[in-house]
Formats: C-alpha cells, structure tokens, sequence
C-alpha cells in the first residue's frame, strides 16, 4: 500500500475478460483510490464510452468516468451530451490533423466551459493493429508543442499530455514551464532512455516545476505498484516537498475534476 494518496488520471478499459476486476484489485493493492478511466471503442479494442459509464455506475467509489473523443468525428454537442451524462474529462488520442488545428476549438471551447479536462495521447503513436495503417492519422499531429496554441486560446482548460511526449520531452517539459494548466504524465517510455530524460535540466525551474507532472499509469494491472515507485523515488530524489508530491500523486487531478472531497 501507498503511504499518500493517489489519483490516476490515465487508465484505458481494454475489451479482456476479467480486465477490470483485476484492474480494481491491483490499484487498490498500489493505494491507487481513484481511477479516471476511458475507453476507446472498437478500433482500440477497448469499451467505449458507454462501456466506461456502465464501469463507472458500478463502482463509483473507484471510477471517475472520462470520454473518449474522436478529433475529426466528434463536437462541441458531444461534450456537452458527454458532461450531461456525468463524464469528468475527455481523452484523445489519433485526431484528424494537428491537436491545434481550428476545427477542434469547438470541442476545446466546451471543454473549457465545462471544466472538462482532456488527457491528449502525445508522441509517437503505436500501429496496433493492422486497420490503423490507413487511418487519416499522424504522429506528428499529436506533439507536445502542439499544446501552446491551444493553452494560449483557451486558458482556462486543463491539458493534460501523457507520456511526457516521448521523443519530444523538452517540449513537454518547456509546455509546463510556460503554461499554467499543462501538465504531463510519465506513463509509457522506459526510465532506461536516459537520454531522453536529463530530468535535472528538463525541469530546470525546481520544484514548482516537478509539481506540473500529473500521475498516470495507462491502467494496465501490473504496472500500478512499478510506477507508483517509480513516481515517487523520482520526486524524493530530487528533493521536492510533501507538498510537491502530493500535487502530484492526486492534488493535480483532483483540482482539474472538482473533486473537493477526497
């Protein structure tokens, strides 16, 4: 069990029999309270927005339901439908063109109204099954830097870019330096990727800096208690606060979804 208290903002509902028992028992074995979980549909070989609702209704005390938005597909009156529903947030991932392309602002825009935060798939994209090979799709519409015009047009909207944008991590990093409701999750690449990780000059603002990141883990059973430590020994080695890591591990996610009471 964890000695602080957690909130885990990027868990995928996979279409595997048993799937989200198991994911239920392992995060909680981790001290993982709270889990913000989406699902992509089909194609992702994942429940779908009404499969995550059904989770959700059924295990409220645990599940903070977020929708899957398809950039491209989607709108502005989904995410109201969406919020009406009792969905927290959204996640996207494979948009149409550029996150900061204009055709997406309407749904940035309700978002925004709506508190809704919206967890983005940033960095390469993986071909997971044969389909995605023709999809209208880019690695390169979902980078980091992608961020700025999209924080600089709808302040007030939390943007939150998993996998610390892997390859580009020191645009994701100078992300969160620059804009106050950007945060990133550590969730995906391997801690062994030096290289991509200078993690003294990324964050090169301090403390404050560190306390942008936002805890996620993907969902996947076995990996709650692994990035729950390494989360945690990362932070502690480099000297933040309590008060640091507990933004961190939940405070972060909890202020983005109102939850006032945790």
């Amino acid at each position: 069990m964890s000695e602080i208290k957690i909130i885990d903002n990027h868990c995928h509902y996979r279409k595997v029999d048993g799937y989200l028992d198991e994911m239920l028992e392992k995060s909680a074995e981790a001290g993982v309270e709270w889990l913000c979980l989406n699902g992509g549909g089909e194609r992702w070989r994942q429940h779908d927005n009404r499969g995550i609702m059904a989770a959700a209704e059924a295990h409220p005390d645990r599940i903070i339901p977020i929708a899957f938005a398809h950039l491209g597909e989607d709108s502005a009156a989904d995410v109201r439908a969406w919020q009406s529903a009792g969905f927290r947030g959204l996640k996207t991932q494979c948009p149409t063109a550029s996150y900061d392309d204009e055709a997406f602002f309407p749904v940035y825009e309700a978002a925004e109204e709506l508190r809704m935060p919206i967890l983005f798939h940033t960095g390469i994209s993986a071909r997971f099954i044969p389909e995605h090979d023709r999809w209208n799709t880019s690695s390169r519409f979902m980078m980091p830097l992608t961020f700025d015009r999209i924080a600089r047009c709808f302040p007030d909207l939390t943007l939150w870019g998993a996998h610390l944008g892997v390859p580009d991590t020191w645009h994701a990093a100078m992300m969160m330096a620059v804009h106050p409701h950007v945060y990133f999750d550590l969730c995906g690449p391997s801690p062994t990727w030096t290289s991509l990780f200078p993690w003294d000059q990324l964050f090169y603002k301090g403390e404050e800096h560190w306390g942008k990141l936002i805890y996620g883990t993907e969902g996947g059973p076995a990996g709650f208690a692994p990035l729950r430590d390494y989360y945690l020994k990362l932070l502690r080695d480099h000297d933040c606060s309590q008060e640091m890591i507990e933004k961190v591990m939940w405070r972060n996610a909890a202020q983005a979804l109102g939850i006032e009471q945790f």
